[in-house]
């Protein structure tokens, strides 16, 4: 990696950081709802197992759901994956 002052006339470096600081500011309001949105899983889910002895199927499939976009943005965030996560992109 050559560093230069070249680097910065690139236009595919500051959309990355755009979006970037655009995901980090809108993960950052939505903090609470996150936090909020993962004890309701856990809740109903340990609801569900204690009544009937296993995970309920669609709050699994919706919980993957959730796991696999958190993840996207990880990636995105760390630089360890070039594309765009969800509302930009397709899931995987």
């Amino acid at each position: 990696m050559a560093w230069s002052s070249d680097n910065l006339k690139d236009k595919q470096l500051w959309m990355r950081v755009g979006y970037t600081l655009l995901v980090l500011v809108v993960m950052g309001l939505f903090w609470d709802w996150l936090y909020f949105l993962l004890m309701l899983i856990w809740v109903g889910q340990s609801v569900c197992w204690m009544f009937s002895g296993k995970p309920n199927g669609q709050g699994v499939a919706y919980s993957r759901f959730f796991v696999m976009l958190f993840y996207q943005y990880l990636e995105y965030l760390t630089y360890t994956n070039s594309e765009k996560p969800y509302p930009m992109n397709y899931l995987p």
